[in-house]
């Protein structure tokens, strides 16, 4: 059974709250829902927010939030942290984390993760000047103890496989069946490091208007217009140099049926970009 839901915000420290707020509203599209002391909260349609970007004096993603849909869901949470020894911390200030209820605890991997239930909602989404973005989609990062952070994910939450590369990167799905909601890398690192959090849009114009509205704002593309192979979809990396991740738009991502068959796949840089395949030579013709 998914425990989690969706993957429901990541949350970033940063020593310049307006320069995170800058690039995340002109490049990634996201409007400020509220600001509570030193926190930012921003998102792109009801959800209270998506990002929650806090001033600190270390740059980068601090926690990942997790929605587990509901009291059960929290109370089944917390069966499991209870089963694997892993301590956590259960709270509830609405007031100025605009969520109901949550708990808060490290995963086998060091990984700092959240579990809640009751977002606020906005009366209305914001309005996006013509750009549709659909959701917060995905987070990825590599991890130490990286089978048992694996083990964890899978049976104590929840997550199913839906596609591996060999022994380097696992791509599971939660209850919203997205193809991936978490990718998990296996590298030689002795602490978790974030990788990249992906926004799903609704059609290739919203993705190119993104695109090119962020190059002109003078964004940096660390991967450029390319269709992964696990997941079919169609998506740019923009850098975020501060706090040293990408940040990616994606569309045409799968979802994915019961009956799905995870598959083994080759570390191939066309893994990564189906069109970088090598065309056939061409056809030539003998008259």
């Amino acid at each position: 059974m998914a425990i989690v839901q969706r993957l429901g915000y990541v949350s970033m420290g940063t020593r310049d709250l307006d320069e995170a707020v800058r690039l995340y509203s002109r490049v990634g599209r996201l409007a400020e829902t509220e600001r509570i002391g030193d926190t930012a909260f921003m998102t792109a349609n009801r959800d209270h927010h998506w990002l929650r970007l806090h001033k600190a004096e270390t740059e980068g993603v601090s926690r990942v939030g997790w929605d587990v849909g509901g009291p059960e869901g929290l109370a089944a949470a917390c069966k499991v942290l209870d089963e694997w020894g892993l301590p956590y911390e259960e709270g509830k200030d609405p007031k100025n984390e605009r969520v109901e209820h949550r708990v808060r605890f490290k995963d086998p991997g060091g990984m700092d993760i959240e579990l809640f239930y009751g977002m606020y909602q906005r009366a209305s989404s914001p309005d996006m000047h013509g750009i549709k973005i659909s959701k917060l989609l995905h987070a990825g990062w590599a991890s130490p103890n990286f089978y048992e952070t694996l083990r964890f994910w899978r049976e104590g939450m929840g997550f199913k496989l839906s596609d591996r590369v060999e022994e380097a990167a696992w791509f599971m799905h939660c209850g919203d069946r997205y193809h991936h909601g978490l990718l998990l890398q296996q590298m030689p690192v002795d602490k978790p490091v974030f990788g990249h959090l992906c926004f799903l849009v609704d059609s290739l114009d919203d993705l190119m208007r993104i695109r090119n509205h962020g190059l002109k704002s003078g964004a940096k593309l660390s991967r450029d217009i390319l269709r992964h192979a696990p997941s079919g979809s169609v998506g740019v990396y923009f850098v975020d140099a501060a706090r040293r991740h990408d940040f990616e738009f994606c569309y045409d991502h799968a979802q994915l049926p019961d009956d799905h068959q995870a598959r083994i796949l080759p570390a191939t840089p066309e893994i990564g970009d189906i069109w970088r395949n090598d065309l056939p030579d061409p056809v030539t013709f003998v008259h």
